[in-house]
Order: structure tokens, then sequence, then C-alpha cells
């Protein structure tokens, strides 16, 4: 159960099935607006599925639809003893393992704000013609004398029908990626509580 638990964390890249139609709950006390690229994003889904895994996803107004979203802000948390250097390297194995069948899958560690944090920035595709890059900012905490590992995401996404989409992308995320690693360290991750 532990296992399945941390690899819900390293395995996390596409929200595709992220569709609810209860109410959204700030199970974290992270707020229900967050702001980043001096934008708000507003709470838009979250989960709760067992005792120890949270998640909850943040939209911009304009990117009122899940499935044909263009930027998104994630922040997850499981309560586990796991390292930021376990969980990374997890992630990390995914992709390598993800890139001998997707040549479109590319991914780097970048420089994170803190030597105890870890920030991953990747690319990779999926289907209905998306392309997505992602920014995840590993951090642990302590709340109620128990340990979390906390996951601070970006993901800006493009859909694609021809080759020039495609290069136009590539080239986005290369001219984006010094300037959206800085924002994503130097944003003061929320401390979790939990609901």
């Amino acid at each position: 159960m532990k296992k399945i638990i941390l690899l819900s964390v390293a395995i996390c890249t596409f929200s595709l099935f992220s569709f609810q139609i209860n109410p959204v709950t700030d199970f974290l006390s992270t707020g229900s607006v967050l702001k980043f690229e001096d934008q708000n994003f507003n709470l838009a889904w979250s989960s709760h599925p067992n005792d120890t895994y949270y998640k909850q996803e943040y939209l911009r107004a304009s990117d009122n639809k899940f499935e044909t979203y263009q930027k998104m802000l994630i922040v997850e948390a499981v309560k586990s003893n796991i390292t930021v250097e376990q969980a990374s390297n997890m992630k990390l194995t995914e992709l390598t393992n993800l890139k001998k069948s997707n040549p479109l899958v590319q991914f780097k560690t970048e420089k994170g704000a803190k030597d105890d944090e870890k920030v991953i920035s990747f690319m990779i595709s999926g289907g209905h013609n998306i392309l997505e890059w992602n920014l995840y900012r590993y951090q642990k905490q302590t709340t109620n004398n128990e340990n979390f590992l906390v996951l601070y995401a970006y993901s800006y996404r493009n859909y694609f029908t021809n080759k020039e989409e495609i290069v136009k992308f590539l080239e986005y995320v290369k001219s984006n990626n010094t300037k959206i690693t800085s924002l994503i360290n130097a944003v003061s991750i929320p401390k979790i509580e939990i609901r």
C-alpha cells in the first residue's frame, strides 16, 4: 500500500481524468486561490482517496475545462517519511523509461532554491495531440508531528495538429524555462494543514 502511494506522487503527470461533480474541498488548507505569473489560479478539483494522499488542482478562469487547460498549478501531499531525493529519483526513473518509447519526452533536474528541495523540468506528450511541460518542486513539511512530502507543480499544455505547432511549443519551453524555474523556486509553498 505504501509503495502504491509513493508511486502516485512520482507518476502524477497528466490530469486528463480530473473530473468531479462533488464540491471541491481545500483538504490542504492551501487556499482557494494561488497566484503565479501574476495570474490567479482557482481551486478547481481536489481528491483525498486514502488516509495519506491529497491532491489539489488550480486553474485560471480562462482555463475552465480540465481537458483543454493551458496552465495549471498542482499541490500534492503524501504522509510519509519518503525523502525528496527518493521521490525525485522515482520521477526521473519513470521519465527515463517513458523516453524509450516516446522521443518527445525530455527532462532535467533544475537547481532548487533550497538545498533540501528538488525541481524537475520535463516535457511529455499524450493522447489527443497533447504536449505538456511540467515543473515539479519537491519539499518536506512537518504538520502536527507528521511528515509529509509536498509537491508544488506548474503544468503548461498545448494541443497540436501539425509539426509547426510542436516546434512552437518546444521554442516556448526553451525560452521560458529559466523564468518559470525561477518563479517556481520563488514561491512560498503554503504550509499544509490537513482538514
